[in-house]
C-alpha cells in the first residue's frame, strides 16, 4: 500500500472509479460470493443504493496505482447498512445517529508479499488509516457489521471493539455489529498513516 485516497465517487480519478466498482465485485461477488442486489454500470462493477452522495470511499492504492484496499464510509445521519438492512443486530437498541458516529462497510484488502514468511494480510495496516479519514470528517465512533472471525481479527490486532448486540447467522457463517471509539490516542499503537502520498482527503 503506497498512497490513500478519500472522497466522494465523483472526486476520485476517473481510472480510480473504474477500477473500484470491478475491485469491489472480485472480492464481495466473485470471491466471496455475496448476493448483492447491485446498482451496476455494467456486468464486473459491484455498486449497490448506499453509494450515494454522502459517501466517501477510502481507496488503496499500490505502486502502479492499482487498487488494493477499500473501505466505505457513510454518516448514520442518512441511511446506512446496519440501521435499513440488518437491524436485528442492534438488538433492542436504537440505530445510533449522529454526525459524529459513522459507518464502515464494504472493508477489503489485498494480501501483500512478506520476504521470509508468505503472506501478510495489508488489512491491518490500513485500517487503522480508515479510521483516521472517519475521524477527520469528524467522527468520534465507527460501527460496523463484520464476520466474527474479522472480528477477532481487530480484537487480537489491539481494537477495542465493543459489540452492539447479539451475533447473527449469515452466509453459512455468523456476523456481529461492533464499534470502535476514536479518541486521540487510539491510533497510537498503530503510528503513522501508512501512505507516501495522499492524493485526496475529504
Amino acid at each position: 500500500m503506497s498512497y490513500i485516497i478519500a472522497g466522494r465517487l465523483n472526486e476520485l480519478p476517473p481510472h480510480v472509479q473504474a477500477d473500484l466498482g470491478a475491485y469491489r465485485y472480485d472480492v464481495f461477488v466473485r470471491r466471496l460470493g455475496w448476493t448483492i442486489a447491485a446498482h451496476a454500470r455494467d456486468d464486473h462493477a459491484e455498486w449497490d443504493e448506499f453509494d450515494g452522495p454522502s459517501t466517501i470511499h477510502v481507496v488503496a492504492l499500490d505502486d502502479a496505482r492499482r487498487v488494493c484496499g477499500y473501505a466505505r464510509l457513510l454518516p448514520t445521519t442518512g441511511p446506512y447498512l446496519l440501521r435499513d438492512v440488518f437491524p436485528h443486530l442492534l438488538g433492542s437498541a436504537p440505530a445510533p445517529q449522529s454526525p459524529t458516529v459513522w459507518e464502515m462497510s464494504r472493508f477489503a484488502a489485498s494480501r501483500r508479499r512478506r520476504r521470509a514468511t508468505g503472506h501478510q494480510p495489508l488489512g491491518m495496516d490500513f485500517f487503522p488509516s480508515v479510521l483516521s479519514v472517519a475521524a477527520s470528517l469528524g467522527a468520534t465512533r465507527v460501527v460496523g457489521v463484520m464476520s466474527l472471525s474479522i472480528e477477532r481479527l481487530y480484537r487480537r490486532s489491539g481494537f477495542a471493539l465493543q459489540r452492539l448486540g447479539n451475533a447473527a447467522p449469515y452466509a453459512g457463517g455468523s456476523i456481529s455489529a461492533c464499534s470502535v471509539e476514536l479518541p486521540r490516542l487510539a491510533f497510537a499503537p498503530f503510528g503513522r498513516m501508512q501512505c507516501a502520498s495522499c492524493l485526496s482527503m475529504h
